[in-house]
């Protein structure tokens, strides 16, 4: 599976390192390309990102040609819902 990763900030950067070491700079509500899942699962990082309601991670689909079409279970294998939605947050200047 794939994941692209999207920032929430309305105004400012935000750097996202993933599990290879790499980088990914995200302007204010830009997502970035396909990555694969193994980038950002189990990723401390990221899971404080997300739980800030800094970064969106959304799942993409399984590539063509990956489902087994015999597997009356793959529809829904997480089990449940997907995570709530989260407000998007914002940088406030100071004021003089």
């Amino acid at each position: 599976m794939a994941v692209r990763i999207r920032s929430l900030l309305v105004s400012g950067p935000v750097t996202v390192r993933l599990n290879t070491g790499t980088s990914v700079r995200l302007s204010a509500g830009q997502a970035s390309a396909e990555l694969p899942d193994a980038e950002v699962a189990g990723n401390p990082k990221v899971d404080k990102l997300r739980s800030r309601g800094v970064i969106e991670v959304e799942t993409l689909g399984e590539p063509a040609g990956k489902a087994d079409p015999e597997d009356p279970g793959d529809s829904d294998a997480a089990g449940g819902a997907a995570a709530p939605a989260r407000g998007s947050r914002k940088r406030t200047e100071p004021t003089s």
